[in-house]
């Protein structure tokens, strides 16, 4: 679809075209571009919302003369405003090698900052954000949005319940993390002062989605060199002299301890036992430079390399009181090779947690601590809440793989709020996602990469902007807690009807997909009116 296309279809979303207005409220299911004309009706609105709770909305702001202007938020809550900017995408929703001859377009998804430079006739979309205290008396509150002297009201019904804090949430969010990214971005050292200073605001805003896994690499480039950054190791292996083994864990302890301080966790997913290329890298004293062990799972070799890490491995996370919290992590393996590295793991690290990214095996699922599998795929009746008595994990995640819903910068806004929603109203512990922060050359101007779906590498940009669909999921994953929440509270009332209503009007949400007649956006209206209904 051409951007002119697509300019079409926003503006028959938007509806009739006034001239009168500069700004009003719209729907943040859609895209809003600077052709797009300020209709004067819409100028309130009413979010339904919990104590405890993040609610983004969406503004158009038409300026009547070239200039800078700041939003701001005011009134009894206030919250944060933000002029959203646009990337560059295309139509581009699948693996492997980016097509050339896409027509690229620009998308708004980049939620920027409060003050900007605006032209004349050009429509500028603005995000809104406001965090409703968790001690704050239900009721309604009147906020309003002003920019250059227009002003709109912003009408928040607060419920009586109360969502927990992001960090007490049951939701399992696991995101991988690419902290080379933002060393490189930045031109500072790698683990230096300097970096970790910079990973500080992205690291808060993993904590604050409700982030569960702090992602480690044990070995150079689990992937395969297919990210525009090296995943460098964080513990050095050294072969001695002697043929006997050595292992520097400086970098894994200050990674870790750092983002445990900034409230990420508390689960530690190791990469990788079994990376993509089969290729381990150390470094050899004899020769006094790095060496590659390309091998097999079956291999001696592949046994005496993995014994002797874990070994190590397992006595040092028990040393810093982390054995519990550390999981030996694979993505997309086959039943094979995850069998022999399971052998390897229970006789040199016995308890040692595993986790898998990939599809369902039986013959291992019960020694997998985390289990995410892709969409399409299916976890066996039952299975889910089996493993769940076991204190296990069943997630569902997307990839490249997934053409939609996902978190593309192509995809439909809504579609990041309805994938955790459908996480849970399935039955499932989580959702994961395999980068986050694998930013391109050019993060803020273009989104495309040499593979991959456009975005489909990240969706947080530097100077740690936010951006919708990181502000989308993170109202998807507060949607599930309501669901969750609501449901605990019908079962100890013992409200059996009030359960089976809720589950009946969440069944529009149980499809794999979306049907073709209740696309995301419409589905994940429909779920928040039937939660506003709950008072």
């Amino acid at each position: 679809m051409n951007l002119r296309s697509m300019l079409a279809l926003a503006a028959i979303a938007f509806g009739a075209i006034g001239a009168s207005a500069q700004l009003v409220w719209a729907d943040k299911n859609c895209h809003y571009y600077p052709e797009e004309k300020v209709e004067s009706h819409q100028t309130d609105t009413i979010v339904p919302c919990w104590r405890g709770e993040k609610v983004g909305a969406l503004a158009l702001f038409a300026p009547k003369s070239d200039g800078v202007v700041t939003a701001k938020i005011t009134g009894p809550i206030s919250g944060q405003a933000h002029f959203i900017d646009y990337v560059i995408t295309d139509q581009f929703r699948a693996c492997g090698k980016h097509p050339e001859d896409l027509q690229p377009y620009h998308v708004p998804d980049i939620i920027s900052d409060p003050a900007t430079q605006v032209t004349a006739g050009q429509t500028r979309p603005v995000w809104v954000s406001i965090e409703i205290p968790q001690d704050l008396k239900p009721g309604v509150y009147v906020d309003s949005l002003t920019i250059d002297g227009e002003s709109i009201p912003l009408t928040l019904k607060v419920n009586r319940r109360t969502l927990p804090s992001p960090v007490d949430r049951k939701f399992y969010l696991n995101l991988w993390q690419q902290p080379y990214a933002i060393s490189r971005y930045y031109g500072v050292e790698p683990w230096s002062d300097s970096h970790f200073e910079l990973l500080k605001p992205y690291a808060k805003m993993l904590a604050n989605a409700s982030q569960r896994t702090i992602s480690a690499i044990l070995f150079f480039e689990p992937w395969g060199e297919q990210s525009n950054d090296l995943f460098l190791p964080m513990v050095e292996t050294f072969k001695n002299h002697d043929g006997t083994w050595e292992y520097d864990y400086t970098i894994f302890d200050r990674w870790v301890e750092f983002m445990t301080e900034q409230g990420v966790g508390p689960d530690i997913e190791c990469y990788s036992m079994i990376p993509w290329e089969m290729n381990f890298r150390y470094f050899d004293r004899a020769k006094n430079d790095y060496a590659y062990l390309k091998t097999t799972t079956d291999s001696p070799e592949y046994r005496e390399l993995w014994s002797n890490f874990l070994r190590a491995f397992a006595a040092h996370v028990k040393e810093k009181g982390w054995f519990d919290r550390t999981i030996i992590a694979m993505d997309e393996r086959s039943m094979t090779d995850m069998k022999n590295a399971i052998e390897i793991i229970d006789e040199a690290a016995p308890g040692m947690k595993i986790s898998l990214a990939g599809n369902y095996h039986p013959e291992i699922a019960d020694r997998l601590y985390a289990l995410s599998l892709t969409q399409g795929d299916q976890y066996p009746a039952g299975e889910v809440n089996r493993r769940r008595e076991r204190g296990q994990y069943s997630c569902l995640y997307t990839c490249c793989s997934s053409p939609e819903p996902n978190l593309f910068s192509n995809s439909a806004p809504a579609d990041a709020a309805w994938i955790p929603v459908h996480c849970t109203i399935t039955g499932h512990d989580g959702y994961l996602h395999w980068s986050w922060s694998n930013w391109t050359d050019d993060p803020l101007n273009d989104s495309r990469f040499k593979l991959f779906a456009p975005g489909d590498t990240y969706f947080i940009y530097p100077d740690a902007k936010s951006s919708v669909r990181f502000e989308r999921l993170i109202e998807g994953i507060e949607l599930s807690e309501k669901i969750r929440l609501l449901k605990e509270e019908f079962i100890a009332e013992n409200n059996a009807a009030a359960l089976e209503d809720l589950n009946n009007a969440l069944m529009i949400m149980t499809h794999t997909r979306p049907r073709a007649n209740a696309p995301t956006g419409l589905q994940i209206n429909a779920i928040n009116a039937i939660i506003a209904n709950y008072e």
